[in-house]
């Protein structure tokens, strides 16, 4: 009510007190002294008032603005994260098919990685692929990928089968250092790094030295990596040497493999079984 008087009472004297011929009167000044403070102070008020629904209405359209910008945003991410997936899957399906054509000589199938098993250490123990028995896929058979050697089938169950990990502690393979002449047998041990063990003899295994296999073991083809020598740490266990191996493959990333269903000098699946669990 102040405010309105506050306005009214000048208005209502320029009113009758507008005329440009006459001084101003000893009323007319008082009133504008009085009420001009308060004038001033509406104004400023409104003018705050206005400029802070101004500001309010401008912050809300740039958070929407943000919203949106943010949305996009996220669209473009996850397109350059799907993206990233489909070069990952092309290279490894191209390195697969580079693998077939390089070992033509071998019959394989490829297969799926469909589920993994892992240890009370969270490394893989075991992983399950969507072929089987109408696949013509049966225990032993050595399983591959471009990069080299992950296992051999173990079980076979309808459409799918099991696969025995290089990593597992009852895997053997046979395998050599090229260049050197050191020749002996990779072992799993169950969740630590696999071993070589090998004879004595002068030459001696370096880090980062390869293993290929040899084919003495009738499961694997020969010329297949195997690993890499993990440590330059040679150990004496019983009357052979030992040094740690790092897999070629990372089990922890498998995705797609082959089945090598047969192989030049292969033995047949049943026999070689027998073989390995004795």
């Amino acid at each position: 009510m102040l405010s309105l008087l506050l306005l009214v009472v000048p208005l209502f004297s320029m009113y009758f007190h507008g005329r440009t011929d006459r001084s101003q009167t000893l009323l007319e000044t008082l009133l504008v002294n009085t009420t001009g403070p308060g004038q001033n102070v509406m104004h400023n008020t409104f003018a705050s008032v206005v400029g802070f629904w101004k500001s309010y209405f401008y912050l809300v359209d740039v958070e929407e603005q943000n919203l949106e910008l943010r949305g996009e945003l996220d669209k473009f991410k996850l397109m350059a994260s799907r993206a990233r997936g489909l070069e990952e899957e092309n290279r490894r399906l191209r390195g697969l098919l580079d693998f077939r054509k390089e070992h033509f000589e071998l019959e394989m199938s490829s297969a799926r990685v469909i589920a993994r098993e892992t240890s009370p250490f969270f490394s893989v123990s075991r992983v399950r692929l969507d072929q089987g028995e109408e696949d013509r896929i049966g225990a032993s058979q050595p399983v591959v990928t471009a990069a080299g050697i992950v296992g051999r089938i173990e079980k076979v169950a309808g459409d799918f089968c099991d696969v025995m990990l290089l990593t597992d502690s009852r895997s053997r393979i046979d395998v050599s250092i090229p260049g050197k002449g050191i020749s002996g047998v990779m072992e799993g041990t169950g969740d630590s790094l696999p071993v070589l063990r090998f004879p004595f003899q002068k030459s001696r295994p370096e880090k980062g030295d390869l293993l290929i296999t040899t084919g003495h073991d009738r499961v694997f083809p020969k010329g297949l990596v195997a690993g890499y020598v993990a440590t330059d740490n040679v150990k004496q266990v019983g009357t052979q040497l030992e040094v740690q191996v790092e897999p070629a493959v990372q089990l922890s990333a498998l995705q797609e493999v082959f089945i090598v269903v047969q192989h030049p000098g292969t033995t047949p699946a049943r026999d070689l079984w027998e073989e390995v669990q004795q």
